[in-house]
C-alpha cells in the first residue's frame, strides 16, 4: 500500500504545483525520488509530529494542499491535540497518512502498534477516514483524498501488501466493494485483513457456508444502506479489522444496527480491549489476539449455527 501511495502522490505533485508533502522522519527508502524531483515542496520535519501538523495547517491556510506522512501511532496519537484543534477544527485541506498501521511495526512493540487510530480519527467532526485493504484501494484513497478540500486520514500498511482487486477502482466516498455474494452471513472487512477475509470466505465455502463479503475502504462516512440491506438479507453481520474492537469498523457497524433497530446476529472480530505486550511477526501477533483465518472461520460457523 505504501508504494501505491508514494506513486500516486508523485503523479499528483507533477500536475499540481500547490501540492506539498511533509514527513516526520520517514524519508529513508520512501521519499528519496519525491525529494529529488520536488525539493521545494517536500519537507522532512524530523521527529516533531506536533509541530509537523501545525506546519501542515499553516501551509493549508496559505493555499497549499498538504499530505502529512508518518507512522500511524505518531501521525494520530502523539499529535492528537494538534490534529483536533489545528486541522479538524479549522477544517483545512490536510491529508494525514498513517503508515505501518496495526501491528506492521511488529518488532518495535507497543509504542509503535497503531490499533486505536481509527477510533481517534472517527470521532473528529469532518474527518474522512480511509482504510484501504490493498494497493488498488490505497491508490483510490490517495487520489480521492487529493480531490477533497477537507481533512482526511488514510490508514496504510507497509509495502508488500497482497493485491486483492484486479485493477484500479472507481468508487464514491463511503462506497463498499462487494467481493462475494452469499445468503448465509455477511462479513465486512477493512484494511490489512482483506486477504484474510478472502481466506475465511473460501474456508467457509468448503463447509457449505456462503458469505457475502464487502471490503470497506472508507470507515467514515459509512454506507448505512448496505448494512441495512445485508442485515435484512442474511440476518447475520460480522466485521473484521486489525484494530481494537472499540471505535473502529465494528463499532461503526454496531451503531447502524442499533440505531436502525435491526434484529441480527452480530459479532466484531478485532483486537480485544487489552494491550499487546509482546512482539513477533504480524501473523503471530494477530493469532495471539485471536485473529487468524482458521479461528475466525470457526467462530463464524458456530455463531451461524447458534
Amino acid at each position: 500500500m505504501r508504494t501505491a501511495f508514494i506513486k500516486a502522490v508523485a503523479q499528483l505533485m507533477r500536475k499540481d504545483q500547490k501540492l506539498m508533502c511533509i514527513t516526520a522522519d520517514m524519508g529513508f527508502e520512501v521519499f528519496e525520488d519525491i525529494q529529488d524531483e520536488f525539493p521545494t515542496r517536500f519537507i522532512n520535519t524530523g521527529v516533531t509530529e506536533q509541530a509537523s501538523i501545525s506546519v501542515a495547517t499553516g501551509l493549508a491556510l496559505s493555499g497549499f494542499k498538504v499530505f502529512f506522512y508518518a507512522q500511524a501511532p505518531f501521525a494520530t496519537m502523539r499529535c492528537f491535540e494538534q490534529v483536533r484543534l489545528d486541522v479538524a477544527y479549522n477544517n483545512v485541506d490536510v491529508k494525514i497518512v498513517g503508515t505501518a498501521a496495526g501491528f506492521y511495526s511488529n518488532q518495535l512493540g507497543i509504542s509503535h502498534f497503531a490499533v486505536e487510530d481509527v477510533a481517534l480519527m472517527r470521532v473528529l467532526p469532518g474527518m474522512t477516514v480511509f482504510t484501504p485493504g490493498d494497493p488498488y484501494e490505497a491508490d483510490w484513497a490517495t487520489r480521492t483524498a487529493y480531490k477533497m478540500t477537507t481533512p482526511c486520514y488514510i490508514r496504510l500498511t507497509k509495502a508488500g501488501s497482497p493485491v486483492v482487486h484486479k485493477g484500479p477502482l472507481t468508487l464514491r466516498i463511503g462506497q463498499m466493494v462487494q467481493l462475494a455474494d452469499g445468503n448465509d452471513a455477511t462479513l465486512f472487512v477493512s484494511g490489512s485483513l482483506l486477504p484474510m477475509a478472502e481466506e475465511i470466505k473460501n474456508q467457509l465455502k468448503k463447509k457449505n457456508i456462503a458469505l457475502t463479503l464487502f471490503s470497506v475502504p472508507t470507515v467514515k462516512p459509512l454506507d448505512r444502506g448496505v448494512i441495512i440491506r445485508e442485515a435484512k438479507k442474511t440476518g447475520k453481520i460480522f466485521t473484521l479489522e486489525e484494530h481494537s474492537i472499540i471505535g473502529g469498523l465494528g463499532s461503526a457497524v454496531a451503531e447502524v444496527i442499533a440505531e436502525e433497530n435491526l434484529s441480527v446476529i452480530f459479532h466484531r472480530f478485532g483486537l480485544p480491549d487489552k494491550f499487546t505486550g509482546v512482539t513477533g511477526t504480524v501473523p503471530f501477533l494477530l493469532d495471539y489476539n485471536g485473529l487468524s483465518s482458521d479461528k475466525v472461520a470457526s467462530s463464524i460457523k458456530k455463531l451461524i449455527a447458534r
